[in-house]
């Protein structure tokens, strides 16, 4: 017999139905691995660990979809899909976790000396056609101050749907005349930040034109549709909300349509039943980009624009050349008509089916920090009532606290903000947003700090410092600062130096280090002058060290030399203002110095037309140059981004009777209307026949080390502001270290600026004044003898920031120090005590220009050129 039989057939159908439900979970997680061609993942749990490597993986000319799927994560990558690679689709495992981000602008190296302008520096750069992605998040992370793209497309047939991109100017570029796709998508930025030559259709978009850090108006389209080119821009049922005050926008600008462009763009761009927030889209609606627009090629439209409320939006401020649509008008803008034979419906099933219910991504969130306390705030991409945002804190980035909570009321709610007490001096906070909603996937984000950590910061450094025998070097400045600090900072330098707090009549050595005492917790940026004053011949190198309690030591690091001969005197020899004419002038140039004016090679100066402001000289601009013979302003063909040795400025330098020394070369420079010039400077004893030096070690704007602004070589040329107001930045270079050069009669040294500006509009025009050699210049008039001293030093000469440091020594009896004009007539005067070294004279309220410094005493006077920048 068998046994008795204890099975229960209740637990027996439990047990099936738990076998069947792990079958189906199991066949769902393989199915969504296996129904892609690729997976990638940070974990290595996919076929690889970076978007570009599964890139680079896939076969050249694929002619259906070739899938990636890429796994929540943040992929910190530039990606670029090459033009040989069509059909690439992105699957994002969900919009708000799967994030693709780079940091790289338009004036970022591009390792070839020059950089990689607007197009290149995108996140992702698409070259091939029949791209497309969906449930991704694309970030271009570098900030503000220049063009950053986060999504650069150059290929026909683009589409994404429920993605995001995000960044401040130029965040979205459309270009290639291709047909572009964007369903269900959220893109930001603050400055033109959807700008190109496509055909694109933004299907049910939110486009959030975020608050600015700086004050004024800005721009959220800046089309530039060729001629001849049927369609533009179409926006179909966009939001546009309000962001968190203080910016508001133009819906669009006309790029390409504008003085220098031949032929001008007939920009396209149309709003159909747009729903925007209160004040954030300026009356006028739409703006010309300079007073060479042409707007009768100009297609900008709205239908049925409307308030948050359902209230249609009042257009009659709108300006006078824009359109508003009847229903019947619409009627064109259809994806058949913009996009012809390609549906990118098919990119994938349901892809122009609309989301119901849109994922929740929190973005842009951020936190300032105040006196007292931080601010933070956040917005979300796409709203919606009901949805819960909790801020939690973290002292030690493991246990969260929950620290404030806000639902939304409605579905038009974007911003969002709360503040906090700043942490402790010494103490450090970690916080997150959490959002959620029932049935709908809570989105956490990535966590964010409040430092009040002890922190010194130092901002620039030092160049080699040289003693000689007649005291101590000349100073060097650094600044030095420090936040949340719970003590005194110690600064100590190195034996044989002296640092001072208070610009040289107190001095600090390594025995007696500088003690500065902190005003709650703040050390205010303060500037540290730094000098050698070595007691023997010889070289001398070691760190400033600056600490103080429970702050991370900081160091600036110098090296000078001390020599056994006098100091060489260095005043002005030559300069060209540039701002009537190229040539020097009389007032300035050195008795044993023969006349020159610069000449030009392939550059022309500003025809005074294209832009009114810029002429050819100007007191405000100094020289303005470009590289086209009408004097527009243009810079194609050549030198484009990188500087070019057919096209420079020279100028010449020659000894007429004696032998001069030339020991430093200084020019103010910058760019008009483009943040893309550069500069290389070379000199040569041979007029470039037999020998070139190129200019590296100087000093740029702040006074820093040009290695942050190029070197002034032609692998790393200076790059030059864009200087819309007026040209100011000031270059200053050494020639030939702290030697110089010196020419006897009849030798001639010249001097070659090579600008280049990697931009293709007119109206782009190079700046240059107060072009200034120093060199070896002792002034004595007819009746005056050697001075009762041994030493009459001034510097810095030229000065930039009014102060003019004066060194003295070896008199026996006062001596007495006039400023004068160049005329002779005298502004200044005052005494010094026999013994006392070293003064300090403020010339901060003094124009620019040249001055006159005389010192009398026991009967004796001797004179200084000054020049005030």
């Amino acid at each position: 017999m068998f046994p008795h039989s204890t099975h229960n057939p209740a637990r027996s159908t439990s047990k099936r139905w738990l076998l069947l439900c792990l079958l189906l979970i199991c066949s769902a997680f393989y199915s969504q691995l296996y129904a892609y061609d690729l997976v990638v993942a940070k974990d290595g749990s996919g076929n690889y660990t970076t978007v570009q490597a599964a890139i680079n993986a896939v076969p050249t000319g694929p002619t259906s979809v070739y899938s990636i799927f890429i796994k929540n994560g943040i992929y910190q990558e530039k990606v670029t899909v090459p033009a040989n690679k069509p059909f690439v689709q992105l699957v994002g495992e969900s919009v708000a976790n799967t994030i693709l981000t780079w940091n790289d602008n338009a004036n970022t190296p591009n390792g070839s000396g020059g950089t990689l302008g607007t197009g290149g520096s995108g996140s992702i750069t698409v070259n091939a056609t029949d791209f497309s992605a969906l449930n991704i998040t694309f970030v271009n992370s570098f900030g503000d101050g220049s063009q950053a793209v986060a999504v650069s497309l150059y290929a026909d047939r683009a589409a994404f749907k429920n993605c995001r991109f995000q960044g401040n100017q130029d965040t979205l570029l459309n270009y290639g005349n291709g047909r572009q796709y964007f369903k269900d998508c959220y893109i930001d930025g603050n400055v033109d930040f959807i700008f190109g030559n496509a055909i694109a259709l933004f299907d049910n978009c939110v486009i959030y034109a975020k608050t600015r850090t700086t004050a004024g108006s800005s721009f959220i389209t800046a089309a530039n549709t060729p001629p001849g080119q049927a369609y533009g821009y179409v926006f179909r049922n966009a939001k546009i909300p309000s962001n968190t005050g203080g910016t508001q926008y133009y819906l669009g600008r006309p790029w390409q349509n504008s003085a220098g462009f031949n032929p001008l763009a007939e920009n396209k761009v149309v709003f159909l039943k747009t729903t925007i927030g209160a004040n954030q889209i300026l009356p006028a609606g739409w703006v010309t980009w300079d007073a060479g627009t042409d707007v009768t090629k100009i297609t900008y439209a709205e239908y049925k624009t409307q308030y948050f409320g359902g209230k249609l939006v009042p257009v009659s401020q709108r300006v006078t050349w824009s359109k508003q649509l009847t229903d019947a008008d619409t009627a064109r803008y259809v994806k058949d008509n913009l996009f012809g034979t390609w549906d990118p419906c098919t990119v994938a099933a349901g892809f122009c089916t609309t989301m119901n219910t849109p994922d929740i991504a929190v973005s842009n969130f951020r936190v300032a920090k105040g006196a007292a306390q931080a601010t933070f705030d956040w917005n979300i991409s796409w709203a919606m009532s009901q949805l819960k945002y909790e801020l939690f804190r973290s002292a030690d980035n493991v246990t969260f606290s929950k620290i404030y909570e806000v639902t939304a009321q409605n579905d038009s709610t974007y911003n969002f903000q709360t503040t906090d007490a700043l942490p402790a001096a010494g103490n450090l906070y970690y916080y997150y947003v959490r959002a959620s909603k029932a049935g709908l996937a809570t989105h956490t984000t990535p966590t964010i700090q409040v430092s009040s950590v002890p922190t010194i910061n130092i901002t620039s450094g030092t160049n080699t410092f040289v003693q000689y025998s007649n005291g101590p070097s000349a100073p060097q400045t650094y600044v030095l600062g420090g936040v949340n600090l719970l003590g005194p900072v110690t600064v100590t330098p190195p034996a044989n130096y002296e640092v001072s707090a208070n610009g040289g009549p107190t001095w600090y050595n390594a025995t007696n280090p500088l003690v500065l005492t902190p005003t709650n917790n703040t050390l205010a940026n303060m500037t540290i002058s730094v000098r050698l004053n070595a007691a023997a011949a010889g070289a001398y190198s070691g760190n400033i060290v600056h600490i103080t309690t429970g702050a991370t030591a900081v160091n600036v690091a110098v090296n000078g030399t001390k020599v056994n001969t006098p100091q060489p005197i260095s005043a002005p020899l030559q300069w060209w203002p540039l701002k009537a004419n190229n040539q020097d002038s009389l007032g300035v140039r050195g008795a044993d110095v023969l006349p020159s004016t610069s000449t030009l090679r392939n550059f022309y100066v500003s025809n005074g037309t294209t832009v009114p402001a810029v002429k050819a000289y100007s007191r405000t601009f100094g020289q303005a140059l470009g590289a086209s013979s009408n004097g527009d302003g243009t810079w194609i063909p050549s030198p484009s981004s990188n500087p070019n040795r057919r096209y420079y400025e020279e100028f010449t330098i020659t000894a007429s009777d004696i032998t001069i020394r030339i020991d430093s070369l200084v020019f103010t420079a910058g760019f008009y209307g483009t943040a893309n010039g550069r500069l290389a400077v070379l000199t040569s004893r041979s007029g470039f026949v037999s020998d070139s030096t190129e200019l590296a070690g100087g000093r740029g704007p702040t006074g820093s080390l040009n290695s942050t602004t190029g070197l002034g070589t032609f692998a790393s040329p200076l790059v030059l502001a864009n200087q819309t107001n007026g040209v100011n930045t000031t270059f200053r270079f050494p020639l030939n270290g702290t030697t110089g050069i010196r020419l006897t009669t009849g030798q001639k040294l010249t001097i070659r600026l090579y600008f280049s500006a990697g931009t293709t509009s007119a109206g782009r025009y190079s700046l240059l004044r107060d072009v200034l050699v120093k060199g070896e210049q002792l002034i004595i008039t007819a009746a005056s003898k050697p001075l009762a001293g041994t030493l009459f030093q001034v510097y810095p000469n030229p000065t930039h920031d009014g102060n003019l440091m004066v060194n003295l020594g070896g008199y026996s009896q006062e001596v007495h120090l006039t400023l004068c004009n160049a005329l002779g007539q005298q502004l200044y005067s005052t005494k010094v005590k026999a013994g006392q070294t070293e003064l300090s004279l403020p010339l901060g309220k003094l124009a620019s220009g040249v001055y006159i410094l005389r010192a009398q005493s026991q009967g004796s006077t001797e004179v200084r050129r000054i020049v005030r920048e």
